[in-house]
C-alpha cells in the first residue's frame, strides 16, 4: 500500500510540474476570444486560393492580406492581379513575404521591395516566419530594411507556439499577426509585441471564394486600424 502511495505522489508531482511549465510558457498570456465580437474581419490568400467574385468577398470582409513573394526569387503568380483588384474595389490590402532560412535577408527584402508598392491606406509590410531553422538575426535585418524603406513598422506573421518558442525576446519590438486555434475561445497577447491580427481559422468559407480560405480578425477598432495604415 505504501508503495502505491509513493507512485501516486510521484505522478502528482510530475503532472504538477508539467502543468506549471505549460502555464508559465504557453497559457498565462491567453485571453477570452469570440470571433463574432470583432467587427473588422478579413482573409489572407495566396495562389492556392481561387477568388471568383471579389465584390462578394468585400461585402463580408474589411481587408485582404496576400502573399507577394518568397525567398529571393519566388513571386506569387496571382499577386499582381489580386493586388490591383483590391485597390480598385477599395478593399484594404496587405502583402506578405514568406521568409526562407537559406537565403540572405537583404536579397529577400529586395525581392519584396521590387514586387510590392505600398500606397496610402495599405497595411504595413508583413513578414511570414515559419521555418524552424531560421536565424532571428536575419529576420531582424529584413524588418529593419522594411521599416527604413517603407517608413512604417512592419508586421510579423507566425503561429502562436512558433512565436513563443523561437521569436519572443529575439526579434525587435514589432507588432504581430498570429495564427492560433481558437476552438477553446482563447487568443494570445504579449507585453512587448502587440498582437494586431489573429488568424483564427485556416479552413474557413467565404462567399466569392471557391474552396477553403484563412479567416482573420483585427483585434482593435477602426481608429486603431487607421493608425497603422500607410499614410
Amino acid at each position: 500500500m505504501k508503495k502505491n502511495w509513493k507512485i501516486l505522489i510521484i505522478i502528482f508531482v510530475i503532472l504538477t510540474l508539467i502543468f506549471t511549465y505549460l502555464y508559465l510558457n504557453y497559457f498565462n498570456n491567453l485571453v477570452s476570444f469570440k470571433s463574432e465580437n470583432y467587427k473588422i474581419r478579413g482573409i489572407d490568400i495566396s495562389h492556392y486560393n481561387d477568388v471568383e467574385n471579389w465584390e462578394l468577398v468585400k461585402s463580408k470582409n474589411n481587408f485582404c492580406i496576400m502573399k507577394a513573394t518568397e525567398g529571393i526569387k519566388i513571386n506569387d503568380k496571382k499577386f499582381p492581379s489580386c493586388w490591383s483588384i483590391a485597390k480598385n474595389i477599395k478593399l484594404t490590402r496587405g502583402a506578405y513575404h514568406f521568409f526562407k532560412s537559406n537565403s540572405s535577408a537583404e536579397v529577400q527584402f529586395e525581392n519584396y521591395r521590387n514586387s510590392v508598392t505600398l500606397n496610402t491606406n495599405d497595411l504595413p509590410p508583413i513578414l511570414d516566419v515559419e521555418d524552424d531553422d531560421i536565424d532571428m538575426q536575419k529576420v531582424n535585418i529584413w524588418l529593419k530594411l522594411a521599416e527604413k524603406y517603407y517608413g512604417v513598422k512592419p508586421i510579423i506573421y507566425s503561429s502562436y507556439y512558433y512565436f513563443k518558442r523561437n521569436m519572443l525576446g529575439k526579434v525587435n519590438d514589432y507588432p504581430v499577426w498570429l495564427y492560433f486555434n481558437t476552438k477553446y475561445h482563447l487568443r494570445p497577447k504579449f507585453d512587448k509585441n502587440e498582437v494586431l491580427f489573429l488568424q483564427y481559422n485556416q479552413h474557413g468559407k467565404v462567399e466569392g471564394i471557391n474552396g477553403e480560405v484563412d479567416l482573420d480578425v483585427f483585434l482593435g477598432d477602426q481608429e486603431k486600424l487607421k493608425q497603422i495604415l500607410i499614410k
